[in-house]
């Protein structure tokens, strides 16, 4: 395995997520990678019949949610940034488990760091684990990470 030159890390802003972080900040200096924060802000569900979209003021809604996921996006990186690491926050819409291999495979990263657990258990259930996902399609190595809460011993 070749030194990562480019990490990219998925975040979901959870604090599961913020433990991966750590672990990618933690490689990034050790390596002198550069790192790249990825999060996927997917457009709220619609359920036809059960969900509207086309309520009064929905669209603003949409928008202010993601320029507030994008504003986290930049805080995240700015608390990297004193470390000196470069990170690159990148926001992607869709579904993380698509967005993250593209966006490796666009820049051409070395390596994808994502925690195994995120915002919630129901998203596991519903779908399977992002991680599970990402791993499968990606086309660079991944590194898991499991939270401490979860670790034995």
């Amino acid at each position: 395995m070749k030194i990562p030159r480019r990490i990219l890390v998925g975040t979901d802003f959870s604090d599961y997520s913020k433990e991966a972080l750590d672990y990618a900040v933690l490689l990034a200096k050790h390596f002198g990678s550069e790192l790249y924060l990825v999060h996927a802000f997917e457009d709220p569900i619609y359920i036809p019949g059960v969900t509207s979209l086309a309520g009064p003021g929905t669209i603003e809604w949409v928008h202010s949610f993601r320029e507030g996921e994008r504003k986290r996006l930049e805080a995240q990186a700015g608390e990297i940034r004193p470390s000196g690491v470069q990170v690159h926050p990148i926001l992607k819409e869709g579904a993380a488990f698509r967005e993250i291999p593209k966006a490796a495979e666009e820049l051409q990263a070395d390596l994808i760091v994502l925690g195994t657990h995120g915002r919630t258990g129901l998203d596991h259930l519903m779908m399977g684990s992002v991680a599970e996902r990402v791993a499968h399609r990606a086309a660079c190595h991944v590194l898991l990470v499991k939270p401490k809460a979860f670790q034995k011993g």
